[in-house]
């Protein structure tokens, strides 16, 4: 009988579990134009909090000047990032007859080497291919356009940004409420701290590694004569915030850019090559430097992260869900019932790896 009430007891928390994390996706999903916009905002504070609170000290500011000049400058750079890459995406899409001419030679060079191995493909009439390509240029002026309602959700992000900024404190009177004991509130005061410097650790290594890497393909595509260098530059740097999935595409479009505005595919290969070495350089030498193993989340827990979070909330989710899964890893680490669920999310340390081979050597020797 005692067994038999375990195992219910068992698949009835298996139950709950699956049910209740039906719920939360459900929510999230259902929610995202509303929780979108304050996740972020939520991320961004939370990096920001050390920083407003030593200027606060610092220069006397009271916390409404510090936390609206705060929220100005973040939309202010948005909307100048916006302006830059719309009127970049401008100057291509009034390039588009030129390119489509590049476009039709460069497919009649390969029909022509096709040929010469017997392979025999029918001509491909140019009126065709422009007429395909303005198509698909109306199709990125109608997407272009639609930038302009992100302006809602942008000034949405500031005014949650602003009420959490300025009402910080709230937080902490909270949880002095919450916990009634002296012991109790300094523990909840570390896990708090603990999250903070890992969304610290998140979003501003991020930006820095990002910033070099634009920095570093701009220097490199300007060396190999690309157009449109410092459009291309950021728009690669930004795609690489996707983990797995942003590099790739990146690297396609400059590469399907650069076959079609230059002659050869000397400019291409060489446009590859560098993205390739500049992400090299970013994951095995910048990274490590300026975010090391702060995070401390394993390849297949980022990788989780990265896909649950395009499935729930697409692009935003894939880079909200990474900081998102080291803050469940400090959760999950300070409840002694949840403890052991920590192993699966870190990069075990090298001592404890050294503590785990040892063991298996020694059963393999008795």
């Amino acid at each position: 009988m005692q067994t038999i009430a375990n195992s219910n007891s068992k698949l009835f928390n298996v139950t709950a579990v699956l049910l209740s994390s039906a719920i939360v996706i459900t929510i999230l999903i259902l929610g995202k134009s509303f929780l979108i916009p304050l996740a972020w905002s939520l991320v961004i504070a939370l990096a920001s909090f050390q920083m407003l609170n030593k200027i606060e000290k610092k220069y006397h500011l009271k916390r409404i000047i510090s936390s609206i000049l705060f929220v100005g400058l973040i939309f202010l750079g948005i909307v100048m990032l916006f302006y830059f890459f719309l009127s970049e995406i401008a100057l291509i899409i009034k390039g588009i007859p030129s390119l489509s001419e590049k476009l039709t030679q460069v497919i009649q060079n390969i029909i022509n080497v096709l040929e010469g191995y017997g392979i025999h493909i029918p001509m491909i009439d140019q009126t065709q291919i422009h007429g395909w390509i303005t198509g698909h240029a109306d199709v990125i002026a109608k997407a272009l356009g639609s930038f302009g309602s992100s302006i809602g959700t942008i000034f949405l992000v500031g005014v949650y940004l602003f009420f959490i900024l300025y009402y910080r404190d709230n937080y902490l009177y909270f949880m002095r409420l919450r916990e009634r004991t002296d012991d109790g509130f300094a523990l909840a005061k570390k896990r708090s701290k603990e999250i903070i410097v890992i969304i610290n650790n998140f979003l501003y290594g991020l930006f820095t590694i990002t910033l070099i890497l634009a920095v570093m393909l701009y220097v490199i595509f300007l060396l190999i004569g690309l157009k449109f260098a410092l459009f291309f530059a950021f728009l690669v740097a930004l795609l690489t915030l996707i983990p797995y999935i942003g590099s790739p595409v990146g690297m396609t479009i400059v590469f399907v850019f650069a076959s079609i505005s230059n002659d050869g595919l000397a400019v291409p290969l060489m446009a590859l090559a560098g993205m390739i070495v500049s992400n090299a350089l970013k994951s095995n030498v910048f990274k490590p430097i300026v975010i090391g193993n702060k995070i401390n989340l394993n390849a297949f827990m980022i990788f989780l992260a990265v896909i649950t979070g395009g499935l729930i909330w697409g692009v935003s989710g894939m880079i909200l869900f990474m900081p998102f899964a080291g803050i469940a890893k400090v959760l999950l680490e300070y409840n002694e019932s949840t403890r052991p669920l920590v192993a699966l999310f870190t990069i075990l340390p090298k001592d404890v790896q050294n503590k785990l081979k040892n063991s298996k050597t020694e059963k393999a020797q008795d």
